[in-house]
């Protein structure tokens, strides 16, 4: 595993606030922004009073309650120590600064991540297009956890990346599947990276650091996940991928927010069906019908995620067949004529045109278009049917 040592003050910085702040903090990053982080610290550590006259730029929000909300964080947090434990591990802080920052996280705009703590190795300059989020259901079928992982190592040979949260269920599915193909996959958590939540998956999440991947995570790493935090990390899975791929979701889901997330920052989504009367599948097909993709394996999921026009486009209806040359591709007076026709004896033409209730001109013409297509024959006794074997 790689160790990172950081001794940029910034950086330090940005470390500290996301040890005080919850993800997604908006005022935070207004405060941040408008004092720079040494000041706003200062303030934060200071006795209350207003604050720079640039906060009154933004009297929404009320900077006296968030004040009071960071503060006795700000005082308890020791950073040094959540540096060490990080060092211990093999890991560090990164911020939006740094080379190995998936830039495709920009697109939350003031909702991006002030830095991320990790576990593992980090690649530089990672591309959304070569990451596919797979998420779904804690409480999912056997059928949803083989559909997972098979598409999440399907994906990993391929040479994606595979992402998701770690979570029973689905998640981890992904991440097995994904690591069976000896592929990497990236674990977001919602809890810090020094005790990665659910602890029944210690192993898992061992194996994810020793095939090159990496826990993340925007709290410090002694912090512990809460629920409101695994919504919040949904957000960094949708724009960590290219495509989202919801796997199985009951209409309450957590995963149905991380594909939410995921059309709102113009990703690719899609969802893989189930039964109509599944629990399970209401959240996925609930997508569908809201504009997802319908998807029923890896090769669907990469047909969704690639460059529009690099695919070429399924048939409709399967693999394309042999043209149609029977009774069944015929113009309706050629098919009419067809079908007055006896299956094994002749006819003479007033029969055929008493059968086919055309006029004797209509069965002239269609008979003389069968007979050129050789699906009859004519002698001084009247037409017959072509056997299919004598055709070809």
């Amino acid at each position: 595993m790689e160790v990172i040592t950081v001794n940029d003050q910034d950086v330090r910085d940005a470390a500290w606030w996301s040890a005080v702040a919850e993800p997604a903090d908006r005022a935070a990053r207004i405060l941040r922004t408008k004092l720079g982080d040494c000041q706003a610290r200062q303030w934060l550590l200071g006795r209350w009073h207003n604050g720079p006259d640039v906060l009154a730029e933004h009297p929404e929000i009320d900077w006296r309650r968030q004040w009071n909300r960071w503060r006795e964080r700000a005082l308890a947090v020791d950073i040094e120590r959540e540096w060490e434990r990080a060092k211990r591990a093999g890991g560090g802080f990164i911020t939006p600064s740094d080379a190995r920052w998936p830039a495709q996280l920009g697109c939350l705009g003031e909702e991006e991540p002030m830095g991320l703590w990790f576990l593992g190795r980090l690649e530089k300059n990672p591309e959304a297009d070569r990451h596919v989020s797979i998420v779904g259901a804690r409480a999912s079928t056997g059928s949803g956890e083989r559909c997972a992982r098979n598409m999440a190592h399907y994906l990993a040979r391929a040479g994606y990346t595979v992402v998701s949260g770690g979570a029973i269920g689905i998640d981890i599915e992904a991440h097995r599947g994904a690591m069976l193909a000896g592929g990497r996959t990236i674990c977001v958590l919602a809890g810090g990276v020094a005790n990665p939540y659910p602890a029944c998956h210690g192993a898992d999440f061992r194996d994810v650091l020793a095939l090159g991947g990496a826990l993340v995570s925007e709290v410090a790493p002694s912090a512990r996940p809460a629920k409101w935090r695994f919504l919040t990390r949904n957000r960094v899975i949708a724009a960590w991928s290219g495509a989202t791929v919801v796997v199985e979701a009951g209409m309450r889901s957590g995963a149905l927010s991380t594909a939410r997330a995921a059309m709102e920052l113009g990703r690719n989504v899609g969802a893989v069906p189930g039964s109509v009367r599944a629990p399970m599948s209401a959240g996925a097909l609930a997508l569908i019908r809201n504009g997802a993709t319908l998807v029923r394996d890896a090769a669907d999921v990469e047909e969704m995620h690639a460059p529009i026009g690099s695919c070429a486009p399924e048939p409709l209806f399967g693999a394309p067949v042999e043209e149609d040359r029977g009774a069944d591709a015929l113009a309706p007076a050629q098919r009419r004529v067809w079908e007055a026709l006896p299956a094994r004896s002749r006819a003479r033409l007033g029969a055929v045109v008493t059968a086919s209730g055309l006029s004797e001109r209509d069965v002239l013409v269609a008979l003389a278009g069968l007979e050129l297509a050789g699906m009859v024959s004519s002698d001084t006794t009247g037409w017959k049917r072509m056997p299919a074997v004598a055709r070809r």
